[in-house]
């Protein structure tokens, strides 16, 4: 990952005009005037209702109207300090605090605020010292894979050696112990030969930085590898949207287009593509499945909230935060680094205006779907939600990517 990223949105915040009185308009405006004042006045009543529908269920959130509401720097710090007050001790060395630490590391490379970086650096250093090697040996679970791209971060950052040796031994597992599907696809955990596509975002972004970093080219085509297996079981040909899970044994997937699980996908491309030579034939195989998912989930976006339902295409389902982060993520970096067309500049504004205002007043990310096993529909609308360190990561990384996407556009 080139952690220079830096992005945000400086997004536009609305005016709040008052309305004057009408007593005497008929003498000082014309018809027109008089209409153009009502038009106003709707657009602050649909602006309120808005804020109302995206507050829901949530603690008391940041105003609406506030600059620091939308200023992309100031809610990263918000974010990031929360994250500090939160994890006095060191985090699990497990997927969710790997996606939190990435998420810190690029809050830093926005800020410089050495304190993020430190949190990252004192994680590695307790890990080398206590070792992961019984982690990774627990069921053999993809979970403990996903530190692996923070530590990358860290190491590209600070030239950090005990990181890296970190990563080397995640690798080695994958590489060596995992246990996998018949054509090679590694499984969610040992026992069962099932494909999630959690496990992604698990394995091919720290493959594929690893890739460049060691100069190991194995390690990218194992990355691209896993992409191509995985879409094979779990790809929709019609949408190009992922199902969760499929099952060796039966053969069977599960039935719905879960949010978060498309948003590791899109994370899981964009990191691949970032590593892979424009010109590749891999480069070429994976681009078009990936355009497809894009412009599938870009047209499922909720227009009113910006962000995208638990199930992506069923609306009575609810509205999720850390898919939304995801899925911006993903399109801002693919606009950042011309990975692909992203002609979705609304969408994306959208998703950030609507993401903005999950950020509650002690700068917890909330609407986060907490853990979730492949299920059906009403499976996925049980999750409860609330504040998870997936959904923290996740939107710090878009944050960070999006204020680039912006400051691109505006430059």
């Amino acid at each position: 990952m080139n952690v220079n990223r830096r992005g945000g949105l400086a997004a536009a915040t609305m005016k709040n005009e008052r309305i004057r009185p009408l007593e005497n308009e008929s003498i000082r405006h014309d018809r027109q005037r008089r209409e153009t004042i009502m038009l106003e006045a709707v657009s602050r009543r649909e602006f309120i209702k808005t804020a109302a529908t995206l507050a829901t269920g949530c603690p008391t959130l940041l105003a609406a109207d506030s600059a620091n509401a939308t200023n992309p720097e100031q809610l990263v710090k918000t974010v990031a300090d929360a994250v500090l007050r939160d994890f006095r001790n060191t985090p699990r060395f497990n997927w969710g605090e790997g996606v939190m630490l990435a998420g810190m590391m690029q809050a830093y490379q926005l800020t410089r605020d050495r304190r993020y970086l430190n949190f990252v650096t004192d994680f590695a250093n307790h890990w080398h010292r206590k070792g992961i090697g019984p982690t990774l040996e627990k069921r053999g679970y993809c979970g403990h894979w996903g530190p692996g791209l923070a530590l990358l971060m860290l190491h590209e950052t600070t030239g950090d050696q005990p990181s890296l040796d970190l990563v080397n031994r995640i690798n080695d597992f994958m590489l060596h112990k995992a246990e996998r599907t018949k054509d090679g696809g590694l499984s969610h955990f040992n026992g069962k030969p099932q494909l999630w596509v959690d496990t992604l975002d698990m394995c091919c972004p720290v493959l594929s930085h690893a890739a460049r970093v060691t100069n190991q080219l194995k390690l990218q085509q194992e990355a691209i590898r896993q992409l191509e297996i995985f879409a094979k079981h779990l790809r929709d040909p019609a949408t190009g949207l992922f199902y969760h899970m499929w099952d060796q044994q039966t053969g069977k997937h599960t039935p719905e287009f879960w949010a978060r699980g498309n948003g590791w996908v899109c994370m899981s491309y964009t990191e691949v593509l970032m590593n892979e030579k424009p010109d590749s034939p891999a480069r070429t195989r994976l681009t078009e499945p990936f355009a497809k998912l894009l412009a599938a989930v870009a047209g499922l976006q909720d227009k009113t909230t910006g962000l995208w339902h638990t199930v992506l295409d069923a609306p009575d389902t609810y509205r999720e935060a850390s898919a939304t982060a995801m899925f911006l993520y993903a399109m801002s970096q693919c606009r950042n680094r011309s990975l692909i067309e992203i002609p979705y500049h609304n969408t994306m504004a959208r998703a950030w205006a609507g993401l903005a205002r999950t950020v509650d007043s002690k700068g917890r990310v909330t609407q986060v779907s907490a853990g979730t096993g492949p299920s059906d529909k009403a499976g996925y609308i049980a999750v409860k939600r609330g504040t998870y360190t997936w959904g923290t990561g996740a939107f710090l990384l878009a944050a960070v990517a999006y204020q680039e996407t912006k400051l691109k556009r505006n430059s």
